[in-house]
Order: structure tokens, then C-alpha cells, then sequence
């Protein structure tokens, strides 16, 4: 209220707050629903002022200086006008006015008449931009990212479908356009990843548009970038360049040849690609195809490791677990790099505990190895620390999931049998968490029988038949 009270309103603006005020009804207004209902009252004004002072660039610079600092001495707004001017360097001014011999601006030597400023920040507003291409934005929606949320107001068009339609026709009847378009849709910022899923729909279509042997030329120049936007955005590309059937093919195909015989920069984008539609979609072939992307974590192969691990724990919380955890037994079987890529990817796995609680309450064909697979986990120094934090994570949840919480139980239970330094090292961060944690009995209990040097027999109230 102190904002809208302010000492120096004339009669007109208390009016006009009065009459506000009054039309909320009896109930107390909301102080920001009324601020908003006043600006609403300006806006309305601007577009007006803005027109009239078209022309002026010295005035439209003391508007924006003024409402910057409203309320201050005019000594300094006109001060701060003239370095906004000044800052401006012609971008206020409407029009390029020729200048005469004598330096004046005027019709200049030849009878040169102004001519509209290409760089005049004022030159066309939103509205008007909308309007002329048939759009409109929203009202705000609130969208999430990883850790935060946001807010936009999208623009849409007013007909469905109209934004394909344009692009398509563009493509396939105005070839420079299209090369323009696809240079620019290469250099989108990688300071905005969420621009990747779009601009990479866009170039899959495009590839159908185009057709010919080289549908997937950029494409593939994408695939090879240096940066890792561009590699994300080529993935989304492939998957959508794979829903056409005569490309689905060709995009297999280079998809395998990329994973077999490509640098890291490509089998970084197969890996990309496998984690999105196109792997969820076939995930056979896309599991296939990232054993043969990993050729493990030196120097650059990181970043394709990395990519490796986030498509398989995609496709794996996408429904694919039995699949995914097949092929991980039959890689944790062999020595090298297929052995490794199982140990490092099983971890990521363990954040969506639903499917592993099936396998430690039940005896599946999967349960023996779901322990095998935690036993390594905790007991590689590498991997200790992710492993053990998803584990006390599950212990914490499992306080409002009582599935979750006999399934943890009997996992600690079958852990204590065979003590070594993983799992002691997660029985005492399980002791130690309070009582707000599942399993601390057992693990208390476990320790205090290891202390005594006595063996670890099953805890009494927590025996599941299903783990051994």
C-alpha cells in the first residue's frame, strides 16, 4: 500500500486508485491482484505515448530514463538521457536522416530523403509482430527444470499445425532460406538446453523434406560438433528422422556405424540418441549399440561414458528393466571394459527402487544377481559413495512405503551375512542415522554381533526365502 499510497499523487490518480478499490467488491482486495489491475490501466496508455514520440529520439530516451528513475532530481534524468542517447548510438532514431555538406541534417547532397533505421529499437512491437503472423502468447505458465522452476508466456499459433506447414513449405520452395535457417538452427546457444529438443524436431522433419542421399548431411555435421548442444540436438533429429519410414533405414544405419567405427564425438551422439525416442522406441538395437559406443573413461571417452550410463538408465526407468538388467549380468560376466560399463551404469539404476524391491521380496531369476550387483557396488572405492547414498535413500523413503521397507530390511539382513568393507561401512552409516531411517535395528544388531566375533546368522524378525 505504501507503493500505491504515495505522498505525490494528484486528484486524477486518486480517483482512478478510489474506483479500483471499489470495483473488488466488499472483501479486502489482494494488494497485488490491485497493483497489477493499475499497471493494467497504464499499459493501456503506452502503445499511444510510444507512437507519438515515434520520431522524437531525444524524447523517447527521457521516457525511458524517467521511468527508470521517477521521483529523482531532473538534473539527473536529463544527465542519464544524454548518456542513454549517446549509448544509443542511433538505435532511437526512426529514421537515417542524410546529412548536407554543412553537417545539418536535411535532404541531404543529391536530394536524399530519410529512409527507415533497420536498427531503431522501437521498430515493430509485440503485438504487432503477432498479429502480422497470425500468434498470439499465453497467459503464464510455470515449467520445471533440473532443481528450479520457471515461468514463460509460449507464443502459439492461432491455427494448429501452422508452424510445420510454414517451415515445410519454406524448405522445399525457397532454397536459400532453408540453408539460412539450418545455419543459424547450428548455432543455437548452448546456454539454453531446452532450446535442443526443438530445433532437433525441426531438423528431422527437415530431413524428410529435403529427401536424396544427402536427407541427413547436417544432420551428421551436428552429430561430429565439438559442442555438446549441437550433439544433443543432432540426437533428438535422428529420433525424429527415424518415424519416417524411408529414412529409418539410413538412420540405422549410420547410427551402427558410428558406434562401431566413429569417434568419440559421434558415439557420444548414438548414445544421446539411445537414451531418447529413438532408443525408446527399439531398445534392442539401442542397448546393442551402446555396448559398442563405451571404449572406457580416458581422456574424451568420458563424456561418452557418461552419455552411455544416462541412456541406459533412461531406458531402463523407461520400462525396458528386464532388458537393461539382462544385458548387465551377461557384461559384469566378462573382464575389460563390458565389465566395467555394468558396474558403473548399475548404481544410476538404483534411484527408481520399484523394480528392485520386486526382485529382494520375491525369488526371481534376477535376485541373486541384484545382490551380486550391490555387494560389487559397495565394495568398489569408486563407486561406494553413489551406491551407499541411493541405499540411504531408500532407507529414508521407505519410512512411508511399507513395500519399500520390507524390501530394505531383507536387503540389510542378507548384506550382514557377509560382512566385508562395503557393506560395514553402510551398516554403520545406517546405525548412525537416528531414528528416522528403516533398518537401523538391523544394522545395529549386526554390528554389535560382529564386535563379539560372532557369525552373522539371519536377523529373526526379517528372513526373506527370496535372498540368500
Amino acid at each position: 500500500m505504501d507503493e500505491l499510497l504515495a505522498p505525490e499523487l494528484v486528484p486524477a490518480q486518486v480517483a482512478e486508485l478510489v474506483d479500483t478499490v471499489s470495483r473488488a467488491g466488499d472483501e479486502e482486495p489482494d494488494l497485488a491482484d490491485l497493483g497489477q489491475r493499475l499497471s493494467f490501466l497504464a499499459e493501456t496508455e503506452v502503445p499511444d505515448l510510444l507512437s507519438a514520440l515515434r520520431e522524437d529520439p531525444d524524447a523517447l530516451a527521457f521516457l525511458l530514463v524517467t521511468s527508470v528513475f521517477e521521483g529523482l532530481d531532473h538534473r539527473l534524468v536529463r544527465d542519464e538521457t544524454d548518456r542513454l542517447l549517446k549509448l544509443a548510438d542511433g538505435r532511437l532514431d526512426a529514421v537515417f536522416r542524410p546529412v548536407d555538406r554543412d553537417g545539418d541534417q536535411g535532404q541531404g547532397m543529391r536530394g536524399e530523403t530519410p529512409r527507415p533505421n533497420p536498427r531503431f529499437v522501437f521498430r515493430r512491437s509485440l503485438d504487432e509482430l503477432l498479429e502480422t503472423v497470425r500468434a498470439e502468447y499465453l497467459p503464464s505458465e510455470v515449467r520445471e527444470a533440473e532443481g528450479y522452476t520457471f515461468t514463460v508466456e509460449p507464443v502459439r499459433f492461432k491455427r494448429h499445425r501452422q508452424a510445420e506447414t510454414v517451415l515445410r513449405h519454406v524448405w522445399r520452395q525457397y532454397g536459400e532460406v532453408s540453408g539460412l535457417l539450418t545455419e543459424w538452427m547450428d548455432d543455437v546457444p548452448g546456454t539454453e538446453p531446452e532450446l535442443a529438443r526443438p530445433v532437433g524436431r525441426v531438423m528431422g522433419l527437415a530431413a524428410g523434406w529435403s529427401g536424396g542421399r544427402r536427407a541427413l548431411r547436417h544432420i551428421h555435421e551436428l552429430a561430429r560438433s565439438d559442442r555438446a548442444q549441437s550433439r544433443r540436438t543432432a540426437a533428438y533429429a535422428l529420433g525424429i528422422a527415424a518415424q519416417n519410414e524411408v529414412l529409418a533405414g539410413e538412420v540405422k544405419y549410420r547410427l551402427r556405424s558410428w558406434s562401431l567405427n566413429g569417434g568419440w564425438r559421434l558415439r557420444s551422439t548414438v548414445a544421446d540418441a539411445c537414451g531418447m525416442d529413438f532408443g525408446a522406441s527399439r531398445p534392442a538395437f539401442a542397448i546393442s549399440l551402446l555396448r559398442h559406443c563405451h571404449r572406457g573413461e580416458e581422456g574424451d571417452e568420458q563424456t561418452v561414458a557418461r552419455a552411455v550410463e544416462w541412456a541406459l538408465t533412461s531406458l531402463f526407468a523407461g520400462g525396458n528393466q528386464v532388458a537393461v538388467f539382462r544385458h548387465l549380468m551377461e557384461w559384469a560376466s566378462r573382464p575389460g571394459r563390458d565389465g566395467e560399463l555394468a558396474l558403473s551404469v548399475f548404481p544410476h539404476l538404483l534411484l527408481d527402487p520399484s523394480w528392485f524391491q520386486q526382485q529382494l521380496l520375491t525369488e526371481t531369476e534376477f535376485t541373486d544377481a541384484v545382490i551380486a550387483f550391490i555387494r560389487s557396488a559397495l565394495n568398489d572405492d569408486g563407486r561406494y559413495g553413489r551406491t551407499s547414498l541411493v541405499l540411504l535413500e531408500w532407507c529414508h523413503r521407505a519410512l512411508r512405503d511399507e513395500t519399500l521397507q520390507a524390501a530394505v530390511e531383507s536387503l540389510l539382513t542378507v548384506l550382514a551375512q557377509g560382512m566385508r568393507t562395503g557393506e560395514f561401512r553402510l551398516l554403520v552409516a545406517v546405525a548412525g542415522g537416528g531414528s528416522e531411517i528403516v533398518g537401523r535395528d538391523i544394522a545395529v544388531w549386526a554390528l554389535e554381533a560382529w564386535k563379539r566375533g560372532e557369525p552373522q546368522p539371519h536377523y529373526p524378525a526379517h528372513t526373506s526365502e527370496g535372498l540368500r
